[in-house]
């Protein structure tokens, strides 16, 4: 055999990925071919590829016995963590609003003057079967209360308290807070920009008036949501709570009875119950301030509407004195919609004048109506803060709204002008952005009254349980091929959904969304993950071959050179 002749083999073997081609080159020589042959080394390798296919068919049975499995194991795990951080306050308000809106329609439908139709009939019944599984399932919201305060009770007798400080220390600070922070930096942000417009036209029209209701926005703002004025507000609240998970541990697991007899009156968040009254004190502050700086019309409705049924879920509708009080309530805020004009004050002040005498009346009728303790005190609260929203006071314009009318007055085209048309756009913008500002700093508070009770060392768990798992399964492989797949097709998975679930819960997003969050994207990176495990594996596979291709090629001319120094 010849230089040449090997050279051309070999060219022939490198475009061959799956093997060797039959050896045909002849002989130069009389010299007998080698020994082994192309045929025997062929046939060996027939037999052995046979055999690796029926083990490989039976590795391919059980990795997708096992991809399955790890597949079901990682959107369980995600699922169990997912479930026990999110249902927690923002869930149990949730679940009370389709409680509450049950409610309404079962009013309605039950103080209605003529008889039921079927279909009305079989309405009632589904609003009372939602109402029903809505107010059970608020139980649900406990599991968060359950699990931190547990948790919290051993650090305690630990003697950890001191790390679990520092620990809420650095959740309140860097994560709850943050948000608001942000928040009531926008709402400063479009209240600057509105006033600074407003001041701007005051200057172009010479209206002093209107230079000054743009400072003294720009000063009840400073009074009350400035960065120093929120930041206060939030410390005294975390201050606040300082017992909070005492009062929420005893709350279940000392009464009487024990935790599990006493489930069935945990048909509410705990810990949103506990914090409840100081919340709506401090709610109540600051929606005041808000609205001395601006009371937009449609807040304004929203909250009557929302305290008007919140009011009428509260009355027995079989009491035909109690439906028909209701009834002509809501026949003088439908009157009031509509008043306007030079003698709109007065109006709407014997207006009030008429609604808070039938609130008094109301308010008897529900104290000899409504028996258990429990009912009378959210009966009475509702009443008392229908009373709030119906003062005069609550309809009245804020300065930013006077501002704007102003404006009109000051262009000959009114709302039809480009300067009319732009401050009432920085106006909208700073209603909103203040509306949402103040609705962060009243989630804030939930989400610190959770962290009172001992939701951050239950979160780390949260984070270091699933991520210890998945580690576990990478790490307890037999190969590295093995460890690559279980980190592809597990690990990944399980540290990403997670990851994602707790950002999300970082965000704010918590509950139902949450879960899906978790769940999605855990599921995504699974498909993904045992995509490239595939591709991989086929990689993996090719080189193998050719690599033993080579070797029996290497092994074959081997063969070959020593024949032939032999018959030399």
């Amino acid at each position: 055999m010849t230089i040449d002749s090997i050279n051309n083999t070999y060219k022939n073997f490198l475009n061959t990925l799956g093997g060797l081609k039959p050896y045909s080159t002849q002989p130069q020589s009389s010299i007998p071919a080698a020994a082994v042959n192309v045929g025997s080394v062929d046939s060996v390798q027939t037999t052995s590829n046979s055999q690796n296919k029926q083990g490989h068919s039976r590795k391919k049975i059980f990795g997708i016995i096992g991809v399955s499995v790890g597949s079901a194991l990682l959107l369980t795990v995600i699922g169990l963590f997912t479930l026990s951080k999110g249902f927690s306050g923002n869930i149990a308000r949730k679940l009370k609003k389709v409680s509450d809106s049950a409610k309404k329609a079962i009013y309605d439908l039950s103080t209605q003057s003529q008889d039921l139709t079927g279909s009305q009939k079989a309405k009632l019944r589904l609003h009372k079967g939602v109402q029903h599984f809505a107010d059970v399932m608020q139980a649900s919201s406990n599991i968060s209360a359950v699990k931190d305060s547990a948790m919290l009770k051993v650090l305690k007798k630990l003697k950890l308290e001191p790390v679990v400080n520092s620990i809420d220390k650095f959740f309140k600070n860097k994560l709850i807070l943050k948000t608001k922070n942000v928040a009531y930096n926008e709402a400063e942000y479009a209240t600057i920009e509105f006033c600074s417009y407003l001041e701007q036209l005051a200057k172009q029209k010479n209206a002093p008036e209107l230079a000054q209701k743009a400072k003294q926005i720009m000063a009840d703002y400073s009074a009350k949501f400035s960065a120093p004025k929120h930041i206060k507000r939030s410390q005294e609240a975390w201050e606040s709570m300082t017992g909070l998970h005492d009062e929420v541990y005893n709350k279940l697991f000392k009464q009487k009875g024990g935790f599990f007899k006493n489930l069935k009156q945990l048909r509410s968040y705990v810990t949103t119950d506990i914090i409840a009254p100081r919340r709506g004190v401090i709610d109540k502050e600051i929606r005041q301030a808000k609205a001395g700086i601006s009371n937009n019309m449609t807040d304004v409705n929203e909250a009557i509407k929302d305290a008007f049924n919140d009011l009428k879920i509260s009355i027995n509708p079989k009491n035909n004195n109690a439906v028909d009080i209701v009834k002509k309530i809501n026949k003088l805020l439908e009157e009031g919609k509509s008043l306007k004009g030079a003698k709109e004050a007065q109006s709407r002040t014997i207006l009030f004048a008429q609604i808070k005498s039938s609130l008094d009346e109301l308010s008897k009728i529900v104290k000899n109506d409504i028996k258990n303790p429990e009912d009378l005190k959210l009966a009475q609260q509702r009443i008392t803060k229908f009373y709030d929203i119906i003062k005069p006071d609550f309809y009245k314009k804020g300065l930013a709204q006077e501002a704007i009318t102003d404006v009109k007055k000051m262009f000959e085209q009114g709302v039809n002008s480009k300067e009319y048309k732009l401050a009432h756009k920085y106006m909208k913008n700073m209603n909103t952005k203040l509306n949402n500002a103040i609705y962060q700093e009243m989630n804030v508070y939930e989400k610190m009254a959770e962290l009172a009770v001992g939701s951050a060392p239950s979160d780390i768990v949260g984070i270091l349980a699933p991520t210890a798992l998945g580690v576990g399964m990478v790490v307890n492989a037999d190969t590295k091929d093995e460890r690559i797949s279980k980190t592809l097709t597990q690990g990944v998975p399980i540290l990403g959904g997670v990851g994602v679930t707790y950002y999300g819960t970082v965000r704010g997003y918590t509950g139902a969304k949450n879960l899906l969050l978790g769940l999605g994207s855990g599921w995504i990176l699974n498909i993904i993950g045992t995509k490239v495990d595939e591709y991989v594996k086929k990689y993996r596979g090719e080189q193998k071959k050719l690599k033993s291709a080579f070797e029996s090629w290497t092994k074959l001319q081997k063969s070959q050179n020593t024949q032939n120094s032999q018959n030399i």
